[in-house]
């Protein structure tokens, strides 16, 4: 019996000791981060050819890490679109390209086409409207974008030739490069002035939000 109580107190000191590590760490990754957030030029959490929405009047940045293929990404669509409409005029959203998926290079080749017209959200919510369907695991049609995306006020003969003509490779590299000095591994994540947001609901996106706008 001794020895049980012995080995019992052995596992709850072990699993005490695994939680403090994991929140000194989570701290240090919170702090480095944020230290970075400080940066004059945005770097990484907004880059110069970053797409961007909002007024920014409280000098709140709001980055997202997403994948146009990402299923997650696109059940979170509708959380962030909300809590940035109800603030952007204070903040600014910022989003940043990760292909981690198939037919990803190619969804974002017409995203950057339809920046040209100034659809770029419009060519998005096409995208996660019909994931389904051009998305389908094992059955990818990203040909079916043109068909959806012409059902949209995108001028679609030009989106073609400015699709057929532009280079994401950078984009996508300095994206890629950002995520990794983050330590980003997967779609969505979200970081707002610096600071990650630890889950993926409405409540702690606007809790983090609003704590950065009216700190």
């Amino acid at each position: 019996m001794k020895n049980k109580k012995i080995v019992l107190l052995s596992v709850i000191a072990l699993f005490s000791l695994f939680i403090i590590a994991t929140i000194m760490y989570q701290n240090k990754i919170d702090t480095n981060t944020q230290q970075l957030a400080k940066n004059t030029n945005g770097a990484p959490f907004i880059r110069e050819h970053s797409p961007a929405f909002g007024n920014n009047k409280n000098k709140v940045i709001i980055t997202e890490f997403f994948d146009p293929q990402c299923e997650s990404c696109k059940a979170f669509h509708p959380i962030i679109e909300e809590v940035f409409n109800d603030y952007k005029e204070e903040t600014k959203l910022a989003l940043r390209y990760l292909a981690f998926h198939n037919n990803s290079k190619f969804a974002v080749k017409i995203l950057e086409a339809s920046r040209i017209q100034n659809k770029f959200n419009e060519a998005l919510d096409t995208m996660f409207k019909y994931q389904e369907q051009w998305a389908e695991h094992n059955r990818e049609k990203p040909e079916l974008l043109w068909e959806f995306l012409a059902k949209t006020t995108i001028d679609m003969k030009k989106l073609r030739e400015d699709f057929s003509t532009i280079d994401v490779e950078d984009i996508l590299a300095l994206d890629q490069k950002d995520a990794h000095t983050l330590g980003v591994t997967g779609t969505p994540t979200f970081y707002v002035n610096g600071k990650l947001l630890r889950e993926l609901s409405h409540k702690a996106l606007l809790d983090l939000v609003e704590s950065e706008i009216y700190k």
